[in-house]
């Protein structure tokens, strides 16, 4: 049995194959310090192009004025919400850096009583508080490495924070120009996304873009109304660095953890401050309505798109903050829910199309689409 020779691949095409991988290497190279900034752009795109839509019809087909008005809205309910908490953020660490220098001064007041009654570990936390404050500059000195290297982290983090909001004005602006291309663009990526999945993928650009819209309103849309509200009350009750606390709110409700983790301390300590009132108040306002807005306007929201796995939204915002900073609250989540979608579309029979899935999602017409 004589066996079959290799195709001889020629000295031409591989040196075509190796200019080709050099180009997009460059590519990739100059579009890097962009690239969070274009994502994120891409899915405010993509999530607004319903909108866009609508508004390009009442404004008789004038497209830049639809893309306009977007943007100026986008501005005044993302931007410059997350702009305020983010450099009130970046003013507030300093200042804890300061705070932290100063300890050895300060006065440890004596425990609540409620400390030595909680269950289990009331004792061991009285004793330990009893110890702190007999010498409170010894303690401080034992912990002064992890508070130096906390400190450091965090002005790292404010100059971060900084910076991811020059990214989301710039992903904003970006945003509305791939609104005004939408139509063309959409075709391309159709065309791309057929040309590298073949017939079996002619569904994937529906399937990705009610994925995308299904993220950023049912997890960030939702985040962003909590915290709002969140905000308010710890205003209300007079509760200091409310912008830093909404901040930190933001990232725990994008995470899916309960936002009862930033207000309830608050409450304590306003009830620990002899301002039982506004305690009182904010105990109520948190439960019935930050707790309440997250279960109701949550599947309101994310039922207009594939429902996703919490685990997935809680990697990705996690993953994402620590790979692109404030942008990968937005960025993370987004692109594991996209990952997960096409790779359960690659795990279907080819007979088998990806719309039965959705069959109970509302159908949206092609041309709606960026």
């Amino acid at each position: 049995m004589t066996q079959k020779p290799f195709p001889s691949i020629s000295v031409m095409a591989v040196l075509r194959i190796a200019v080709m991988g050099l180009l997009i290497l460059s590519c990739i190279k100059v579009i890097q310090p962009f690239l969070g900034a274009l994502t994120w752009a891409a899915i405010i795109a993509i999530s607004a192009w319903p909108l866009f839509t609508r508004l390009r019809l009442r404004l008789n087909g004038r497209a830049k004025l639809a893309a306009i008005l977007i943007v100026g809205g986008l501005s005044l309910t993302l931007a410059i919400p997350i702009g305020l908490m983010a450099l009130t953020l970046a003013d507030t660490i300093p200042q804890l850096t300061n705070m932290s220098r100063d300890l050895t001064s300060f006065h440890l007041p004596d425990a609540p009583n409620w400390v030595s009654t909680l269950p289990l570990a009331g004792d061991s936390l009285h004793k330990f508080w009893l110890s702190v404050q007999a010498d409170l500059p010894g303690f401080i000195e034992k912990i002064r490495p992890a508070i130096n290297k906390a400190a450091l982290w965090a002005l790292e983090g404010g100059a971060s924070a900084s910076l991811s909001m020059l990214e989301i004005v710039l992903a904003i602006v970006i945003a509305g120009l791939l609104l005004i291309n939408g139509d063309k663009l959409w075709d391309g990526a159709e065309l791309a996304i057929s040309k590298l999945g073949g017939a079996t993928a002619d569904e994937l650009p529906e399937v990705i873009a009610r994925t995308i819209r299904s993220v950023t309103t049912g997890v960030v849309g939702t985040a962003l109304a909590q915290t709002v509200l969140c905000v308010i009350g710890l205003l209300i009750a007079g509760v200091p660095g409310a912008l830093v606390l909404g901040f930190l709110c933001f990232i725990v409700a994008v995470a899916q953890l309960p936002t009862l983790l930033i207000w309830l301390p608050a409450a304590l300590w306003v009830f620990y401050t002899g301002q039982t009132g506004l305690g009182i108040f904010l105990l109520v306002w948190g439960f019935l309505l930050v707790n309440t807005i997250d279960n109701v306007l949550k599947p309101l929201l994310i039922s207009q798109g594939a429902q996703m796995p919490l685990s997935i939204i809680f990697m990705g915002v996690i993953g994402g903050l620590l790979a692109w900073g404030l942008l990968g609250l937005f960025i993370g989540p987004t692109l594991l829910a996209v990952g997960f979608t096409l790779f359960q579309h690659w795990l279907r029979p080819e007979n088998y199309p990806l719309e039965d899935e959705a069959a109970n999602q509302p159908c949206v017409e092609p041309e709606q689409h960026v």
